[in-house]
């Protein structure tokens, strides 16, 4: 299989040699990639990627490892993305671009009505997965019997909280402000809501302070939001940072010199110019990058819980399984699975280097090919839904690093 995946990879590249310089949008590349492959005798699927921000870190992290891995593992693969996705309009017309383009199946990172996007999906014959995601239960359940949805790869409820809530902890001290950024919180996002739900809880049990409204109802909050009680001096700002206004007022925050310490539910490289500006902390829910590591060593970064590059891989497996024609074999009861995936943690740059190496491997990396071949069916006859439910599992950085040392 390795040789003929080289072969084929062999006249891919001269056909990209003759093709010349690729064409500026992602429409015209996979549209290009597919042409190029098709020349060389193979079936192509075409895979749409929707993002929320094409220029956020951890989903450039994600596309180096889809264009620059697997798409040398699978030469029988092309991705068409999105640009930044800040609503659910624009994600329904990304959708509606992929189906008339051909695409087979589409990676979601952000969703707004998911049982609005997988039944457009149903509708024109397209496979629907969340790679990386945390939906609320009542999303989840609305569109888990459709079989165009595949199923939700993630952290989970659970530990969300949980992540918050430790990273909360390990910064929080007498004397501290807070500034917490609470991203998508107000606009639907569920990863970010739990979040900030774990924030606020965590620093009100810490404080023994009593805020006037709920903590669920603080966490969507539209408006930048100040709170003042017992000893505890904190403000919400929410938004995403590629909206201006949004990193306008979480920048004016920052450089105002009034909070000692920045509690994220979003990457901050936004904002750095403002970070370095004033003597303050930054714990954050991200991703592995090199923003994040250059923050750790100027001193800005104190603890990251973050996910990895290839954290996708067994995503972008189950959709290959399923725009393959064995997508059944991995459904629960006829339903679509939900797997738990958390993160990484790094409280202190040190621990963050240990960990670079592996997250953001251009040839060895945490979830790698031979990893997924184990679980593609049309590759791996025998592989079933409990080796990949365990192959999802072991995403620890233990877990890992022992699959890449064995």
């Amino acid at each position: 299989m390795k040789k003929y995946i080289a072969l084929v990879l062999t006249a891919f590249a001269l056909l990209s040699l003759i093709s010349g310089c690729a064409p500026k949008t992602t429409e015209d590349i996979a549209n290009q990639d597919q042409a190029q492959a098709e020349a060389s005798g193979l079936t192509i699927h075409k895979i749409g990627v929707a993002t929320y921000d094409i220029k956020d870190a951890q989903i450039r992290m994600f596309k180096d490892y889809l264009d620059n891995y697997i798409k040398q593992c699978f030469a029988d693969v092309t991705f068409l993305y999105s640009e930044s996705i800040a609503g659910s309009e624009e994600l329904m017309d990304f959708l509606a671009l992929c189906a008339e383009n051909g695409v087979e199946g589409v990676m979601v990172f952000g969703s707004y009505d998911m049982e609005k996007e997988v039944e457009f999906c149903a509708e024109h014959g397209m496979y629907f997965i969340r790679p990386s995601a945390t939906s609320s239960d009542a999303e989840f359940n609305a569109v888990a019997s459709n079989p165009y949805f595949v199923g939700e790869i993630g952290p989970g409820i659970e530990k969300e909280y949980q992540a918050a809530e430790a990273m909360t902890r390990s910064l929080s001290a007498e004397g501290k402000s807070y500034l917490i950024l609470s991203g998508g919180a107000c606009l639907g996002n569920e990863m970010h809501r739990l979040r900030t739900v774990a924030m606020l809880d965590t620093l009100q049990e810490i404080y023994g302070a009593g805020f006037r409204q709920s903590t669920e109802a603080l966490a969507l909050v539209s408006e930048p939001t100040v709170i003042e009680t017992d000893g505890l001096k904190l403000m919400i700002c929410p938004g995403y940072l590629a909206q201006e206004e949004c990193s306008a007022a979480a920048s004016e925050a920052i450089s105002s010199g009034e909070y000692t310490t920045v509690l994220s539910t979003i990457p901050v490289t936004d904002l750095m110019d403002a970070l370095n500006s004033v003597e303050i902390e930054c714990g954050v829910i991200d991703c592995f990058s090199e923003d994040n590591y250059f923050g750790f060593k100027k001193g800005k970064i104190a603890y990251v819980a973050g996910k990895y590059q290839s954290e996708i891989g067994p995503g972008f497996a189950a959709l290959y399984n399923a725009i393959t024609g064995n997508g059944d074999a991995y459904r629960v009861d006829g339903k679509a699975f939900r797997l738990e995936q958390g993160f990484w943690t790094a409280a202190n740059d040190t621990e963050y280097d240990s960990m670079y190496a592996l997250a953001c491997g251009a040839a060895i990396n945490a979830y790698n090919y031979e990893d997924l071949y184990s679980v593609i069916k049309s590759l791996t006859p025998e592989a079933d839904f409990q080796t990949f439910k365990k192959l999802v599992e072991s995403y620890s950085y233990s877990d890992c690093l022992a699959r890449r040392s064995a």
